[in-house]
C-alpha cells in the first residue's frame, strides 16, 4: 500500500493547519487499515510536506524493516520510528504476530493532534 504524508496550509500563512496520511486528516483513526495476521505489510511511504522540514512514521507495538528510497533489496534498519526529510521515500514492511489494533502516527505531536494518525485493524 502507499502512504503519502502530507499537510494543508487551509489559510494561506505558509503554515499547515492539517496533516494527513493519504490526504484526508484522521481518515484512519474512524476507517482503520486491515490486514491479516501474519501477514506481509509492505507500505510504499513518501514525505511530501511543505512548510516543515521534516517528517515521521512511528508504529506502535511492532518493528518494521526500512528499504531507504527502495533501490536497495537489504534493509538498512529495524525499527519502529523513522525521520522524513522533505520529498524522502521508503519502502517499510513487517508482519503483525497477534490480532488487534496498532496505531501509527508522526512522531511530532502538532502532527498528530492535527490529523497524522490512525490504526492498523489486524484479524
Amino acid at each position: 500500500m502507499v502512504m503519502v504524508m502530507n499537510g494543508f496550509d487551509t489559510n494561506f500563512d505558509r503554515a499547515n493547519e492539517v496533516y494527513a496520511a493519504n490526504t484526508i486528516g484522521f481518515a484512519y483513526m474512524h476507517q482503520p487499515i486491515a490486514v491479516r495476521r501474519d501477514q506481509l505489510v509492505r507500505l510504499y511511504v513518501v514525505n511530501v510536506l511543505e512548510y516543515d522540514l521534516i517528517n515521521s512514521f512511528h508504529l506502535h507495538g511492532n518493528f518494521f524493516d526500512v528499504f531507504p528510497t527502495g533501490t536497495g533489496s537489504t534493509p538498512t534498519e529495524h525499527t519502529d520510528t523513522v525521520m522524513f526529510c522533505q520529498g524522502q521515500r521508503a519502502i517499510l514492511e513487517w508482519r503483525f504476530a497477534y490480532p488487534g489494533r496498532y496505531m501509527f502516527h508522526a512522531h511530532q505531536s502538532e502532527f498528530t493532534e492535527l490529523g497524522w494518525q490512525g490504526f492498523f485493524e489486524v484479524a
